[in-house]
């Protein structure tokens, strides 16, 4: 009886009240086998269920009139595999659009996650994200609330700008202002024609909170500790071509910051990263490296900071909305007793909706 109230209501709603709202998302998961070695000593071997990064959303529009349309989205985490919660959690805005480009406020994508997409096409769980995916060199991906703006495309020609707020940044710190000149900003300058493709992103912060994960990078003994860091950026160039079941892609990136204190040297790091594939009917095999050169840390080459990375995998489309995945990947970086070895591989499926 309840089930038949409800059918009935939603049939009584005015068509045009729900037309402009879609939902949509993805579900994927699969096994992952991964091991660790360091030095000399190896890990167990780990073999779990893990989800790759399942999400459902809302979407919609409404035409306000003269060209001009209002736009929201709400997007949330949704891990088959338990422990997601709060809605939300991935891009979410409320914005206006028209002829002008896109005005969105909200948690938003900046344009280096943006661009990650040209240059990694690799799927895993988040614990495995560094072996099965480019996550080194994207670690410096963020999604922001903030600001942002999109133009429209011009002769293949686009372009972003992105500002959060100081209190957005550092949101326990709103009524103090201890630390001072927390905002941030994002641009981004895209190219497409014919199947080739150009991308520049990049990100600017006066002072930023690094974690000592991301730090970790720059040296396995590194003095660098969690905390505030000045003049922050990170700058990454793309570009390729993705058309007629081709697909090569080479992106290069710096970043580089100072410790807050008088006198500091730069902290830098230069990666590159390269993928190629090729469409045979239902199958897309693919192969990405990655490499990162020797880190500086305040000014000093750090001798055992590089790191090499492999992937190879396919995907099989049984369908436009279903793929089945396989993968594998190999991670090493420092060298000597400070090598740290990382192999993973997966079998999984992916739905689209």
């Amino acid at each position: 009886m309840k089930k038949s109230l409800i059918a009935l209501t939603l049939a009584a709603l005015p068509v045009a009240a729900m037309a402009d709202v879609t939902l949509y998302g993805q579900i994927k998961a699969g096994v992952e086998i991964s091991k660790v070695k360091e030095g000399k000593t190896s890990s167990k071997t780990a073999t779990e269920i893990a989800d790759y990064g399942s999400r459902i959303g809302f979407k919609g529009h409404e035409h306000l009139g003269s060209n001009l349309n209002a736009i929201w989205q709400v997007e949330q985490n949704t891990s088959i595999a338990g422990g997601d919660s709060g809605f939300a959690n991935r891009e979410s805005f409320l914005g206006l659009e028209g002829g002008f480009g896109k005005v969105r406020a909200g948690n938003l994508d900046t344009a280096l996650n943006d661009s990650s997409d040209s240059f990694d096409p690799w799927e895993s769980s988040d614990a495995n994200a560094d072996a099965l995916q480019l996550g080194k060199i994207k670690r410096v991906d963020k999604r922001k609330v903030s600001v942002r703006y999109d133009s429209p495309v011009f002769a293949g020609f686009s372009a972003s700008a992105q500002y959060q707020p100081r209190d957005n940044a550092n949101p326990e710190d709103k009524h103090v202002h201890d630390v001072k000149t927390r905002h941030s900003f994002d641009l981004g300058l895209n190219y497409e024609n014919s199947g080739f493709f150009g991308r520049y992103a990049g990100t600017f912060a006066k002072r930023k909170v690094l974690s000592d994960d991301h730090l970790e990078l720059f040296n396995s003994n590194t003095t660098l500790g969690s905390g505030v860091y000045k003049d922050y950026q990170a700058h990454r160039l793309v570009g390729g071509y993705d058309a007629n079941n081709v697909l090569v892609s080479v992106a290069g990136q710096y970043e580089g910051f100072k410790a807050d204190v008088a006198d500091a040297k730069k902290n830098e790091r230069t990666e590159v990263a390269v993928t190629g594939g090729y469409r045979m009917g239902n199958v897309m095999p693919r192969l990405s490296y990655a490499h990162g050169f020797k880190a500086k840390e305040n000014g000093v080459k750090q001798g055992n900071s590089q790191y090499n990375q492999v992937i190879v995998g396919a995907d099989y489309d049984f369908s436009k909305r279903t793929s089945a995945l396989v993968s594998a990947g190999w991670l090493k970086e420092g060298k000597g007793g400070d090598k740290t070895q990382s192999t993973a591989g997966l079998v999984g499926l992916r739905h689209k909706f």
